[in-house]
């Protein structure tokens, strides 16, 4: 069996051993009154990350259903929208609202950057029938956080525009405060901060939204909005949830509350800083300008980026997030989610300076 991989990704994530038995626990029956029981927890746990009062529904899919679902269940084809790249994942909304036929208006932030809220709001003056603008908490591919707070700001401007957010990777880790920021729809999944494996991903809605969904013509059957808040209304979800993975996402979800979620995320954020004041140490400085918890990004004139991921996979055993394409051989990323703690980070580091001295004595550096 292959050795078993320290993984600094950005998903999937070190998961602690008890999270990881109830995973293995035998299967049960979904469609009874304890397993209901279980769900109402859920639920309201759920509310709870992301600080709403409205209701949060559960897929069996990655964040990227999620993502569709927040454009398919609100929206109608030819729907002005406005979409915020900084990277792959800001991208992202920009392509499925286009494979679904809506009208795109792209706000392009250079890479590593934070988007300037007085951009949006230029665009939001010129396009008064824009219908929903799209924004991404933490920009995975670089480590950039945006100022979800300030954009909700400008949006109490435009009351009959959807306000929707992607904080799959920003949820729990980073302030994430859905009703007071003015967020109308936001998304996450299992696999980040929540530190559970692959397979769940989430949806709050609030009411402004559901009265969206009652025109739009792009809703499908299997994440029709209105079938899981009907479920949710007896506790259940209309079909098959990943069984497993829910009876994680309970134990998980308790734990948070019962930790707090400030304490929650401060940890995380501990655990950030001294892995960022230490590369500081070995020359390696954050990429992102206004950097998120959890993924820091590291451009490197120094040394080939590709390269310091192959040695470190197949050396040391530590998975780093590689970049593709023109920034191959230029970024490299370390995510810090799930049980990652100062031991595995010191472990990360002793492996990296190796690294950087077989590089050295090969005379590979850039």
């Amino acid at each position: 069996m292959e050795q078993k991989k320290l993984l600094m990704v950005a998903g999937p994530v070190e998961i602690e051993q008890e999270i990881l038995d109830i995973g293995s626990a035998p299967q049960e029956y979904m469609r009874t009154e304890e397993y209901s029981k279980k769900w109402a927890r859920i639920f309201e746990n759920l509310k709870y990350i992301f600080q709403t009062k409205y209701p949060v529904v559960c897929y069996a899919s990655s964040g990227t259903g999620a993502m569709e679902a927040a454009v398919t269940n609100f929206l109608s084809v030819k729907d002005k929208i406005i979409y915020i790249n900084s990277g792959s994942f800001g991208k992202r909304w920009g392509d499925i609202c286009k494979k679904h036929n809506l009208e795109t208006i792209e706000i392009l932030v250079n890479f590593g950057e934070s988007v300037n809220i007085l951009d949006v709001e230029k665009v939001l003056e010129n396009t008064p029938d824009t219908k929903a603008v799209f924004a991404t908490l933490n920009e995975t591919s670089c480590g950039s956080l945006h100022d979800i707070a300030g954009f909700g700001n400008i949006l109490k401007k435009y009351p009959n525009i959807l306000f929707i957010v992607d904080c799959i990777s920003g949820l729990c880790s980073d302030e994430f405060l859905m009703d007071e920021w003015g967020v109308d729809i936001a998304v996450s999944a299992s696999q980040k901060a929540l530190a559970l494996p692959p397979g769940l991903s989430f949806m709050a809605i609030n009411n402004k939204a559901l009265k969206f969904a009652e025109k739009s013509n792009l809703r499908n059957f299997y994440f029709d909005i209105y079938e899981y808040i009907e479920n949710q209304k007896r506790n259940q979800t209309p079909f098959t949830p990943a069984t497993g993975i829910v009876n994680q996402l309970d134990y998980r979800l308790q734990k948070i509350k019962d930790e707090g979620l400030e304490n929650f995320q401060a940890r995380y954020g501990n655990n950030t800083k001294y892995l960022r004041h230490q590369l500081s140490k070995l020359g390696f400085n954050t990429f992102a300008k206004n950097p998120a918890n959890c993924v820091t990004g590291i451009w490197t004139d120094t040394y080939n980026a590709d390269e310091i991921v192959k040695i470190m996979r197949s050396k040391y055993n530590i998975e780093l997030a590689p970049s593709g394409g023109m920034l191959k051989e230029k970024l490299f990323r370390i995510g810090n989610y799930g049980n990652i703690n100062q031991l595995e980070i010191d472990e990360f580091l002793n492996s990296l300076k190796l690294t950087i001295k077989e590089i050295n004595n090969n005379g590979n550096k850039n």
